[in-house]
């Protein structure tokens, strides 16, 4: 008996523009020019830039220098409507542009996507990296349609863990690497273009964007994931029919565009959406899920990009709020963490697609992770709202008790939560993990018996985050505050200590701060998913009820049921 045949639709996104864009015509000299001198958001990006100056100008007597510093992280500044009128006025006023120094994942694609932006001004331009960094700025390059951006690629050591920046660290640490690439960068904005980089060329996405396949099983799984749509694990195939099937669980047309996903902007139309959901296994009851998932992942207050692209390897965490939850049985007691039950896995797989195949985030590419997160295709689960003291999450945070949302949120390590029926001892663990980003967030995921204890001693789910943020302290002397002060990311509403024998708040603000009831009854357990606040969120979906979603719950209810397991 022969295997079927199926006939399937591609996951991977359109694009608005399928054209790239060549680069602006190179200088004859950078004898009597003006240089701009473009630095990221990282203070020894301008002291690197000021070296390099130092070293042009000792070829180049004639040359002179203007630097601009564009202070904020993971933005493109074609997009920042405060800063882009005076880059581009600046912009406008240099001959060449140097831009630097990508020395981080997302901070480098994002740098590439500015420098483009003075590329597309007419502006010739070279951007320094880390080597190992530059196929993400790269990635960032080409998603602004200049795939041939020029690179100088210098090694410097991780310079946040200099105590300071001074004539003596300049000398010793950042001299010496720039120095043989002086010549280099000067050749990169004076060498005239090759037909490559003058050449408008079709990009060949949207063409896979447009592409079906055809082939039994295991022909499909091998093609996907020879195009980079899957992780390699089986998919279910997703034909015509099986996406049909998926869209009648929404009211939108296929052609909607929900949202435009970075870093590639991928159009997410909700046909695309679904093409992903029937891959990572959704039946039609989880679409309306996955379609609100789409819309927190787009919010700007998430700033996706700084989550997939860090070197830091970050994991996601869906929580799902409302009736919603509860029809589809999204687990929310024992083991809510780990991947047994169809709605949580095939939700969080959904999630995982839509990043590698819409948002167009991939290993080594966009995602420069030095290791990577071994939950990095994510996490779902349900707050146990049946048995939690306080009211549910969502009702908290301005939507109604009858509606259904997701929440998503990032972090990157776990601590254990477990003390004693003690309201005390619960929180004087809770105050324990300890966040190393710049902006340390948290996610509590506490037992519904935990949560009672701390109810019962009066407490609120605001009350408990209040606290952690007050009473969760940490030497002052371990803050970073050089690293704060030069990177622009001082605190906003929060006076940073100056003497180092004083304790500090290791959280700044409680918006990081987030407590979810889940993960059984009985226990004095939870959880704390460290991480969270230093690019952004946590943000939220609505889940839109379609009109025959009676009709799907009958008809699908009994394979998201909870599974007989087998008894010996």
């Amino acid at each position: 008996m022969s295997e079927p045949i199926y006939k399937t639709l591609s996951p991977w996104a359109r694009v608005d523009d399928p054209m790239t864009q060549p680069l602006a015509p190179r200088l004859d000299t950078l004898e009597g020019k003006t240089i701009g001198m473009f630095s990221n958001f990282k203070g020894h990006s301008e002291t690197i830039l000021r070296e390099i100056a130092a070293g042009l100008f000792a070829r180049y007597p004639s040359v002179s220098f203007s630097y601009f510093q564009y202070p904020v992280e993971t933005t493109d500044i074609v997009d920042d409507e405060a800063y882009f009128p005076a880059f581009r006025a600046w912009a406008e006023s240099v001959d060449g542009i140097i831009s630097g120094y990508g020395d981080d994942g997302s901070g480098s694609l994002f740098l590439a996507m500015c420098t483009c932006a003075a590329e597309k001004m007419g502006k010739p331009s070279v951007m320094l990296s880390k080597e190992d960094l530059r196929p993400g700025a790269q990635r960032g390059a080409s998603a602004r349609l200049m795939p041939e951006l020029r690179f100088s690629c210098i090694e410097l050591m991780d310079m946040s863990v200099l105590p300071q920046i001074g004539r003596k660290e300049i000398d010793e640490w950042i001299v010496p690497v720039i120095t043989p690439v002086i010549g280099e960068i000067a050749d990169a904005l004076t060498r005239p273009l090759n037909q490559k980089e003058k050449t408008s060329v079709r990009r060949d996405g949207n063409a896979a964007a447009d592409l079906e396949f055809e082939g039994d099983f295991g022909a499909v799984n091998d093609f996907y994931y020879g195009c980079g749509w899957t992780n390699g694990a089986p998919i279910a195939p997703p034909t015509r029919e099986a996406v049909a099937e998926m869209l009648r669980a929404t009211d939108l047309p296929p052609d909607h565009v929900v949202a435009k996903l970075p870093p590639m902007r991928g159009i997410a139309t909700v046909e695309k959406i679904a093409v992903n959901a029937v891959m990572a296994g959704c039946l039609p009851v989880h679409f309306p899920v996955v379609l609100a998932l789409v819309e927190a992942m787009a919010d700007p207050a998430m700033q996706l990009v700084g989550w997939s692209c860090s070197v830091a390897g970050f994991a996601p965490v869906i929580v799902v709020n409302g009736p919603v939850a509860r029809q589809l049985g999204i687990n929310c007691g024992s083991n809510i963490l780990a991947p047994y039950f169809r709605s949580n896995v095939v939700i969080a797989r959904a999630f995982a697609f839509l990043m590698m195949n819409i948002a167009g985030v991939r290993p080594s590419f966009e995602d420069n992770a030095y290791t990577g997160h071994e939950a990095r295709f994510g996490i779902c689960f349900a707050e146990d709202e049946e048995n939690s003291p306080w009211e549910p999450y969502h009702k908290g945070i301005g939507f109604a008790g009858s509606d259904s949302a997701v929440t998503l949120v990032w972090y990157q390590n776990r601590q254990i939560i477990k003390a004693p029926k003690d309201h005390a001892a619960l929180l004087k663990a809770m105050c324990k993990p300890e966040d190393v980003g710049y902006n340390p967030g948290c996610t509590f995921v506490i037992s519904a018996t935990a949560a009672g204890v701390l109810a019962d001693a009066g407490f609120t789910r605001d009350d408990v985050r209040n606290y952690i943020c007050e009473y969760s302290r940490k030497p002052s002397s371990s803050i970073p505050i050089r690293w704060l002060k030069d990177n622009n990311h001082l605190p906003d509403g929060f006076m940073l200590p100056l003497d180092d024998a004083c304790s500090c708040r290791q959280y700044w603000n409680t918006d990081h701060l987030q407590v979810f009831v889940a993960g059984g009854d009985n226990n004095y357990r939870g959880v704390a998913l460290i991480g969270g606040g230093d690019h952004g969120g946590p943000t939220h979906g609505k889940i839109s009820i379609p009109k025959q979603w009676d009709a799907l719950l009958e008809e699908y209810g009994g394979r998201i049921a909870t599974p007989r397991f087998v008894n010996y």
